[in-house]
Formats: structure tokens, C-alpha cells, sequence
């Protein structure tokens, strides 16, 4: 699973929206690499502008995504004061093994 988070500016809030329409539409959702499970939330803070979405990856398919990933962060890195952050968790059925433990029915 990947957490894609980003700050920036509240000041740069519609130049960011701008950017994101635009990179829908030049990398539109390909559900062969990723499922979304949350497309976007976004929230004020006392610094600015927090969002994240929410990805799990489909099996052998983490490089396509990370190319995909970092192209459209690219993008994003014209705007000033744009920070973002991936950050890549095992789920529990792919972790537990790890020490010799299963995943339980839930």
C-alpha cells in the first residue's frame, strides 16, 4: 500500500487543483498497476494545505507505479512551496510471515 502525502501553501490552493485536473487527464487511473482507495483528502493546517491519497499496489507492478509517481510529482514540484512524500507499507498478510506468523481469517 502507498500513502502519497502533500503540503503546500493555502495560498497556492487553486494552482494545485489546477495541476491535479491536469495530471488526471495526462495520466489517467490504470487499474492494471494500482487500485485507488482514497483519490484525494485534503485538510487545513496551521502550516497550509495537507492531501493524500491512498493506493494499493498491484502484485510486480511497485516500479510502473513509482515511474508513474514520480513523473506526476514532477509536475507538482513547479509550484512553490509543494512538498509531497510516499510512504510504502506492507498489509499485514505480506508482513506476518516475515517473523513466521499468518494472517488470521478476519
Amino acid at each position: 500500500m502507498v500513502v502519497s502525502t502533500s503540503w503546500f501553501p493555502t495560498s497556492k490552493s487553486a494552482e494545485v487543483g489546477k495541476k491535479y485536473l491536469e495530471v488526471l487527464k495526462q495520466f489517467p487511473r490504470d487499474k492494471t498497476i494500482s487500485k485507488v482507495i482514497v483519490p484525494v483528502g485534503v485538510r487545513t493546517t496551521s502550516d497550509g494545505m495537507k492531501s493524500f491519497s491512498i493506493f494499493e499496489v498491484k502484485e510486480g507492478k511497485l516500479k510502473e507505479f513509482m515511474n508513474i509517481a514520480y513523473k506526476q510529482i514532477l509536475i507538482y514540484s513547479e509550484i512553490e512551496g509543494y512538498q509531497t512524500e510516499m510512504e510504502f507499507y506492507m498489509s499485514g498478510v505480506e508482513a506476518l510471515p516475515l517473523v513466521g506468523l499468518e494472517m488470521p481469517e478476519l
